[in-house]
């Protein structure tokens, strides 16, 4: 069995975060645990609010988890507040994994926050040397790195730098440049990979990231490469949304 924890927050539509990583890893025959960091009240339209939950409880929650399962890999996504961010550096310190995806959730589609600037320093400095991969959008890596990135090929220039001073591999999603190819980019410590795939327009999109770095994390979990993960991920990601699209209800967009 491969056992997976997700840290993130709840999505009550059941589109995006710990529900959408739950569904994930289920697909992907891996058994899902989770450590919840806030309670956010959503449609698929819009975030309405985002409550942390306690530093304590969420320490409680991961501590159960890493004491008491063999986990092969962690995916963190959205964690709501500086002090929690924190205490999932604190939890992972005490207990390495090689395996840990990080999504950098800062902001929501709809403009919802869920880390300031201080946050974010934190979160550059204590959490990212512990992970095997960051999976940043182009506003995401913008925000991390402080300025306007105009083309993918002016974020790999960044990010090579960035994969040395982070302790990280980085890959930078396309879906937010122009274009109707995406190009997407991985960058490790020796080599940066360049994939394209026609964009495909979906009427139901949320939780595209959720669903990537969730499925990378599981294949990373089960031995493959981070280069294989990813493939593997992208693949499972088209296909989820092709076919839930058949099943999508106008009523609620």
């Amino acid at each position: 069995m491969i056992y997976f924890l997700t840290i993130a927050a709840s999505d009550n539509s059941g589109g995006a975060g710990i529900q959408q990583d739950i569904k994930i890893a289920d697909r992907l025959n891996c058994w899902p645990l989770s450590a919840i960091t806030g309670i956010t009240v959503q449609n698929f339209n819009k975030i309405f609010t985002i409550e942390p939950v306690s530093p304590d409880l969420l320490k409680y929650q991961i501590e159960n988890c890493i004491n008491y399962f063999p986990i092969n890999s962690i995916k963190i996504g959205a964690i709501c507040s500086k002090e929690n961010i924190m205490i999932i550096a604190e939890c992972l310190k005490k207990f390495p994994h090689e395996n840990i995806v990080i999504d950098p959730v800062i902001f929501s589609t709809s403009g919802a926050q869920f880390l300031d600037n201080e946050s974010l320093t934190i979160l550059k400095q204590e959490l990212f040397p512990l992970a095997h991969l960051v999976t940043p959008n182009r506003h995401e890596f913008e925000l991390l790195v402080g300025q306007s990135i105009n083309s993918l090929d002016e974020a790999v220039k960044i990010a090579k730098n960035k994969c040395n001073e982070w302790n990280t591999a980085i890959l930078l999603k396309g879906g937010h440049f122009e274009g109707d190819i995406i190009r997407e980019a991985l960058i490790t410590h020796t080599s940066i990979y360049y994939f394209e795939r026609v964009r495909d327009i979906f009427h139901y999109s949320h939780g595209t990231g959720c669903t990537l770095s969730s499925a990378i994390a599981c294949y990373l979990g089960m031995g493959r490469t981070i280069y294989d993960s990813y493939l593997l991920a992208s693949e499972l990601l088209v296909d989820f949304y092709k076919n839930i699209q058949k099943d999508f209800n106008p009523l609620i967009s």
